[in-house]
């Protein structure tokens, strides 16, 4: 763990960012937790979601669901690999909440998306 301190309500700094950045794509598969994250940046949980969310313009959460769908585009195209195996590599609970999310987000479901791209092909 670095000793780096933020004081209350800054920005995190680039290497901290990019730190935890790493971190995160290191876990996507599993759960992670604020706390786990704060931990990592020697902050109480409330001041790093604070500076986080100025930092990056987003909270942890939304921060960490952009980066589990980034991954899942990568892993739809891929012949053979079912959409609860995308929802389970990409840190997603269940394949339900991979697709609500990425409707919410993408406009269509990962089957429609699929689906778009193997006609595309």
């Amino acid at each position: 763990m670095n000793d780096e301190k933020i004081p209350q309500g800054r920005e995190l700094s680039k290497p901290l960012l990019k730190r935890l950045t790493n971190y995160m794509w290191g876990k996507l598969h599993s759960p992670i937790y604020v706390e786990d994250l704060a931990s990592e940046s020697n902050m109480s949980t409330f001041h790093f979601a604070r500076s986080f969310k100025k930092t990056t313009g987003h909270s942890p959460h939304k921060y960490l669901t952009t980066m589990r769908l980034e991954k899942s585009l990568t892993l739809i195209p891929k012949d053979g690999v079912s959409l609860a195996e995308v929802a389970s590599e990409s840190g997603f609970s269940d394949q339900a909440h991979f697709t609500r999310v990425f409707k919410k987000r993408m406009g269509v479901t990962p089957a429609a998306y699929r689906r778009k791209l193997k006609k595309s092909v």
